[in-house]
């Protein structure tokens, strides 16, 4: 049986996809293993990390906290992240996250959550993105105060809009 130039194309085009599919998926499992995670690349997927307008959401609470705006500024990604945007996540030991730390934890059944790290107590951590009113562990929120064990890493790299690829996939499959 010949094939058409047309069939050979489909064909050429499907094991040029499989191809991609298996370098992202050996890509993936490679950072997992290198960062000590199995969230080592996360896509933000919404404006709660945002800094449109900080100085209603983010500074005042965290002046409330103690820390001036200088301190702000020293804080790991001290602009925010953006929807869209992808970021880097390391493994590091538990007891060495701090105040102003970016963060991916996990509450079963949700996607993962980035949110900076804005108090730590005997209980655990609390979040909260940078553009949201509350807390989350505020009554009602999106996650109970966060233990050792619901955290998948600290954000050590961002990559601007390239997380767009999986908010469209989530899209289309009604993640989202």
């Amino acid at each position: 049986m010949k094939l058409t130039n047309n069939q050979k194309e489909w064909i050429e085009m499907f094991v040029y996809i499989f191809i991609g599919y298996l370098i992202a998926v050996g890509a993936n499992k490679g950072l997992s293993y290198a960062l000590d995670t199995d969230y080592p690349v996360v896509a933000v997927v919404s404006g709660s990390m945002e800094h449109g307008n900080p100085e209603s959401t983010y500074y005042p609470f965290m002046q409330e906290k103690g820390y001036s705006q200088d301190d702000l500024k020293k804080f790991s990604f001290a602009d925010g992240m953006r929807k869209g945007d992808i970021a880097v996540i390391r493994n590091i030991p538990f007891e060495k996250l701090k105040v102003g730390d970016v963060i991916v934890y996990v509450v079963p059944g949700k996607e993962p959550i980035i949110h900076r790290v804005v108090e730590i107590n005997s209980e655990g951590l609390i979040t909260k993105g940078d553009n949201n009113g509350a807390i989350d562990q505020a009554s009602g929120g999106i996650a109970p105060v966060i233990k050792a064990e619901n955290v998948k890493g600290k954000a050590i790299a961002r990559a601007p809009m390239l997380g767009y690829v999986k908010l469209t996939y989530m899209k289309i499959t009604g993640r989202i």
